[in-house]
């Protein structure tokens, strides 16, 4: 009787771990396909926000009936099944344009007007309203009290006016992505950033902050960053630079076409050591490369065209063990191209795949032997002040797709020795 009470016992115990196991299996696979009945209060918050929008592509047709977990674009919590998810970004193309990613007018976009209904989905976790066409409204500041949002992507969606400060109260928030295509969005102060402690993808491009001082120092407030874009956001130089780096798990920066105007070997990009991709392109840093640019031992692609650079670029540089991509165009290098290729021979020298050097002033002959940057795809020194033949080396290029050396000064024949391994 004992043995079969302890076998009973150790039945049940097994059955309760079982259930503990699929329960919490459960809530970490929350963003599947709920077949059950939704709550009438959040399914009644859906109708009425759905009531406000223009639809002409009837994406929502299927917002009809009890089941609400069941609609197009809602998601449900399998455990709770309480509305979680709500993604009804819109289908536009993204094109590229020099180099300028550009999108397409959506055929599906929803337009009209967003209900504060949303707010009776208490327990919404990702919340994707992006690429539509609520043009002429504002952002509204209601969101600011979705209380559980993780996710919040209003990118492209034809907002007007300021960046309502309530969003900062949206403390569990690790995705805000506020990209402005047509620059129609803008703030005044973006101190609200630094209370949103969980954010870990900052997106703002094209949002005007051109009256934002201070801007690097609101954004060392913030840690659990990993990447930040402020590229087009008209930000001015940074007369207070952080004086500690807090940004520690930062591997993307991109501050591209801005108006900032500093010097660039003094700057606090330097160490931010955990940055993979820096983009500074089209602003107005000056002066020399600095030596502690080597200290980005993590980066694969630094990006600095258009800039007022002068000098050669540091010795370090070879050690830049990750680096995939290198665009230094309209710089003032001044310098040889044996030199250049000098600097880089090392770490660096084996794992670039780009090297975007027009319109340097770089000068002299190519060199006639090298060793072969075997996973080099793009390779443009045009613009410059080469001379000379083409080297033979070109042609061992095994894996380049684009070589632009035009607007130099070279000489010679090109012939089937240049080509044939290409």
């Amino acid at each position: 009787m004992d043995m079969l009470i302890g076998c009973l016992h150790i039945q049940i115990a097994l059955v309760i771990l079982l259930l503990l196991t699929q329960t919490s299996s459960t809530e970490t696979s929350s963003y599947g396909k709920n077949t059950a009945s939704c709550f009438v209060s959040e399914r009644s918050a859906l109708l009425a926000f759905r009531a406000g929008l223009s639809d002409p592509a009837e994406r929502l047709s299927s917002w009809k009936g009890e089941r609400c977990c069941q609609w197009k674009a809602v998601q449900c919590s399998n455990r709770t099944s309480h509305v979680i998810k709500l993604d009804l970004h819109s289908h536009a193309w993204s094109i590229y344009f020099n180099g300028i990613r550009a999108y397409t007018e959506p055929e599906d976009a929803l337009g009209g007007s967003i209900s504060s209904s949303l707010l009776g989905l208490r327990h919404l976790r990702y919340l994707d309203l992006s690429r539509n066409m609520f043009v002429g409204a504002r952002i509204p500041e209601f969101l600011g009290s979705l209380p559980k949002l993780r996710y919040l992507d209003l990118s492209g969606a034809r907002f007007v006016g300021m960046v309502p400060p309530q969003l900062g109260n949206l403390s569990n928030l690790r995705y805000l992505n506020l990209d402005s295509d047509y620059g129609d969005v803008y703030s005044k102060d973006i101190t609200w950033l630094s209370r949103l402690s969980s954010l870990e993808n900052l997106r703002m491009a094209k949002v005007n902050l051109s009256t934002v001082t201070g801007w690097p120092s609101v954004v060392n407030m913030i840690p659990s960053l990993r990447v930040v874009d402020l590229s087009g956001c008209e930000l001015s130089d940074s007369p207070n630079p952080p004086l500690h780096n807090n940004l520690t798990s930062l591997e993307t920066l991109n501050i591209r076409n801005n108006d900032i105007y500093e010097q660039i070997a003094t700057n606090w990009l330097w160490d931010l050591a955990s940055l993979k991709y820096l983009d500074i392109s089209y602003n107005s840093f000056y002066g020399p490369l600095p030596y502690k640019i080597g200290n980005l031992t993590s980066i694969v692609e630094l990006r600095l065209p258009g800039n007022n650079l002068v000098g050669m670029i540091p010795s370090n540089m070879k050690n830049l063990c990750n680096l995939k991509a290198l665009e230094l165009t309209s710089n003032n290098i001044n310098g040889s191209i044996t030199e250049l290729f000098d600097q880089l021979q090392g770490c660096s020298w084996k794992s670039l795949e780009t090297l975007f050097i027009p319109n340097c002033n770089l000068t002299g002959r190519l060199p006639t032997t090298l060793e072969p940057l075997r996973n080099l795809s793009i390779l443009d020194l045009s613009g410059n002040k080469l001379t000379g033949p083409v080297p033979l080396w070109i042609g061992e290029l095994a894996n380049l797709t684009e070589l632009t050396l035009s607007y130099n000064k070279l000489d010679g024949v090109i012939h089937e020795g240049h080509l044939s391994g290409l």
